[in-house]
């Protein structure tokens, strides 16, 4: 069985956000929605300095699939449907998963984040909360 952390985005300063809309943050913020693989890496980065994101689930993959591409169980775990192959305990009060969210695997460290069409393995030193 693997475990994997999942971060979202719901420490977003919206203050912050809407008294600046064209602001530096704003523009982390929603570049994060429509991440490219060109400008993944340095916008996960900007916003894990701007801190945004926050651990909301913890999931249990049990189907002990190659644990490099869980992926699609996973998506649709955090999604509320599913094949029941992944177990998700909910951290706090979250959105449904979507693109520029974290999936970070406990055992071995590895993170990919969410693209609009599949997932990129971050190439990022991540320093995150485990909850």
């Amino acid at each position: 069985m693997t475990t994997y952390m999942i971060y979202q985005r719901t420490n977003v300063d919206t203050q912050r956000l809407t008294s600046n809309p064209s602001g530096q943050y704003a523009k982390i913020y929603f570049e994060l929605g429509m991440p490219s693989k060109d400008n993944v890496e340095d916008t996960v980065s900007d916003a894990l300095y701007y801190d945004m994101y926050q651990p909301t689930m913890i999931m249990h993959d049990l189907d002990g699939r190659d644990k490099r591409t869980p992926f699609e169980a996973i998506f649709d775990a955090g999604n509320g449907y599913g094949d029941r192959s992944i177990i998700c305990t909910d951290i706090c009060k979250h959105p449904s998963m979507s693109v520029g969210d974290i999936l970070y695997d406990l055992t071995s460290g590895w993170s990919h984040v969410c693209m609009p069409v599949g997932w990129h393995s971050l190439n990022l030193t991540l320093q995150l909360n485990k909850a």
